[in-house]
This record gives structure tokens, C-alpha cells and sequence, in this order.
């Protein structure tokens, strides 16, 4: 039986530290400036585009055939970059009982 109180629920960030997290986001930040640039040179002269990143952890090369698929690859990139994100900052859901809503 709901008693009236109100239950709230910390979603538990805890499986990656803080400084993992911003890791992986400047990670991806250089991921998407090289990705800005392609897309800028595939945009000038149509051709296909190809652009290179070294982290230091990791290596990729990767070729493009056009700019919609380099700007596909921006939209990706940067919403992983929001998940990420919104892990930095601390959420709490307040679930109420239906009876709580005028109607």
C-alpha cells in the first residue's frame, strides 16, 4: 500500500571515475576536430576523404567517400560525447503516484 512518501533513486555512476570519464571525452574531442577538418576538405573538393589519430593508446585511419558519411560519423561521435557527458553530472528521478497529477 503507497503510504504518500515520496522515493527517490541516485542512479550509481561509480563503474568509471571522474578522470575516465574526461579522458574518454578528450579523447573524442580530438576524434571530432580532425573530423570537423575532413569534412571541411571533403565539403571543398569532393573527393575522398581520409584522416588520421594517434591518442596515444590508439591509432586510427580512416577513409570517408563523402561528406555524408564524414558528418554521420560527426553525429555518432558526438552523441557518445553527451552520454558521457551526463555521466559527469548527478541525476536523481523523482518517481510520484499517479494520484499526485491534477487532471
Amino acid at each position: 500500500m503507497h503510504n504518500g512518501n515520496i522515493q527517490k533513486y541516485k542512479i550509481d555512476t561509480a563503474q568509471q571515475t571522474r578522470a575516465q570519464i574526461c579522458a574518454k571525452i578528450a579523447q573524442i574531442d580530438l576524434i571530432l576536430e580532425s573530423l570537423y577538418n575532413t569534412a571541411l576538405v571533403s565539403v571543398g573538393n569532393g573527393d575522398v576523404a581520409e584522416y588520421e589519430i594517434d591518442t596515444g593508446q590508439t591509432k586510427q585511419k580512416v577513409k570517408y567517400t563523402s561528406t555524408t558519411s564524414v558528418t554521420n560519423a560527426i553525429g555518432q561521435y558526438e552523441k557518445i560525447r553527451e552520454m558521457l557527458q551526463a555521466k559527469l553530472s548527478s541525476r536523481v528521478i523523482r518517481l510520484m503516484d499517479s494520484k499526485n497529477f491534477t487532471r
